[in-house]
């Protein structure tokens, strides 16, 4: 497997990193404001510190399907999103991450893909991502990037923050969670390029 290894220009620090400071991460959902002290004090409820010192917590994880387990982090930042539980050996596959691969502990390896990514329906599209691209990249634990833009204006994008593995009734899920960001300034909603740039900026509200 070929390992990407990216280096930036200096007119990818205008194109990307400039840009990426405007985006400000939002609330996705409209929740009760004392929701996370109720998640908190729920003995079935886990919660976590992320790098940026921003405590989360998550209501015990729901079937969705047959082996996808959904939950719903909230912060104390007011910060909340949708997290996805993904069996290791069955990968990670939404959005634009095709597959996921433990490579030990909470390290993985993610292959992102076009995925043929598209919103709409047989008369409309409302965003489709027309690059054609894959590449594989090693991730750690709250390591978090821009999977996709919502708009071809690339002023609202989706953000995946990695969770690392968490055990369940004796079987290894990957955990991921996103949540939406805007800026009025916009991205260039370019593939792989908006990944890969993303990955290595700091977004501090998470």
């Amino acid at each position: 497997m070929m390992i990407l290894v990216f280096y930036p220009q200096i007119q990818d620090f205008y194109t990307y990193s400039v840009p990426l400071n405007s985006f400000t991460v939002e609330p996705n959902f409209s929740f009760e404001e004392d929701r996370i002290q109720k998640i908190h004090q729920d003995p079935d409820s886990k919660c976590f510190t992320t790098l940026n010192n921003n405590l989360f917590c998550y209501e015990k994880p729901k079937f969705q399907g047959e082996t996808l387990l959904l939950s719903y982090p909230t912060g104390t930042n007011g910060i909340d999103g949708e997290m996805h539980l993904e069996p290791v050996d069955m990968g990670i596959s939404y959005f634009t991450m095709k597959n996921a691969t433990r490579v030990s502990g909470d390290t993985a390896i993610i292959t992102f893909s076009d995925n043929n990514y598209r919103v709409g329906n047989k008369d409309r599209t409302t965003y489709e991502i027309t690059d054609k691209f894959e590449f594989d990249t090693i991730v750690e634990k709250f390591d978090t990037f821009i999977a996709k833009c919502n708009n071809y204006e690339g002023t609202s994008v989706t953000i995946v923050q990695y969770l690392g593995v968490e055990t369940i009734d004796d079987q290894d899920y990957f955990l991921t969670w996103h949540m939406l960001a805007k800026s009025e300034r916009g991205i260039p909603c370019d593939y792989p390029e908006i990944i890969q740039h993303s990955l290595r900026h700091n977004f501090g509200e998470l």
